[in-house]
């Protein structure tokens, strides 16, 4: 399940961002401002991700703007480490 939830938040940044498996030169660790994230994307993003916006997920997503820690945040919501 973890796979297929990195897989998707992958694929939805690739979608949004414009960019393919080279440009994340730190892996899953890659700062996505690095890619060109902005606010705006990042609306997209959650959009795409099936993310409320009134729900407390955005704010965390923006606190570390990694695949790695988006993947833990939406792994496990309920988790408010």
């Amino acid at each position: 399940m973890a796979e297929a939830l990195r897989d998707r938040i992958v694929a939805a940044v690739r979608d949004v961002l414009y960019v393919d498996d080279s440009d994340f030169t730190d892996g899953d660790d890659t700062d996505l401002r690095e890619l060109g994230l902005d606010s705006v994307r990042f609306v997209l993003l959650m959009k795409q991700l099936g993310v409320e916006r009134e729900s407390d997920v955005p704010p965390r997503l923006a606190n570390e703007l990694t695949i790695a820690a988006w993947a833990r945040v939406l792994g496990n919501p309920d988790d408010l480490a």
